[in-house]
């Protein structure tokens, strides 16, 4: 898929996507060579829906870890943000449709979190180093 190798090819640090208001495809919402993951992170957290509740999003990080004798080890991750406070519906058609954007955009690692604290750096870098 594009967005993969975007990633990979053209110094983008992340692609946050989303299901379109109509419900009918995923789209980019935004993308960025930001290296700072807190301004990720927080792009996650407070994205909301077109009503101004809590919205789920997926994404795609370009993960680098320094593990110190063992080198850099960079992994492309897929995050499937769904706040535990979504509405039923929305949770329902990320979970529909996670899997199969999972295996179109073919990451290293896959992430799912429902609660802000689960998306902490140290949480990507655990699941990242043990593949």
């Amino acid at each position: 898929m594009n967005a993969t190798n975007d990633l990979r090819f053209k110094d983008l640090k992340y692609i946050i996507f989303k299901i379109s208001d109509d419900k009918k495809e995923i789209v980019v919402e935004d993308s960025s060579t930001d290296t700072d993951y807190e301004v990720f992170r927080t792009k996650l957290v407070e994205a909301k829906d077109s009503k101004g509740k809590p919205a789920p999003r997926y994404a795609l990080y370009d993960g680098e870890f320094d593990l110190g004798s063992e080198g850099i080890r960079k992994k492309i991750i897929f995050i499937s943000w769904v706040p535990s406070d979504t509405p039923t519906f929305a949770s329902m058609i990320y979970a529909t449709t996670r899997e199969t954007l999972k295996n179109a955009l073919n990451p290293h690692v896959s992430i799912h979190a429902d609660d802000k604290d689960e998306l902490e750096w140290k949480t990507l870098k655990e699941a990242s180093v043990k593949k």
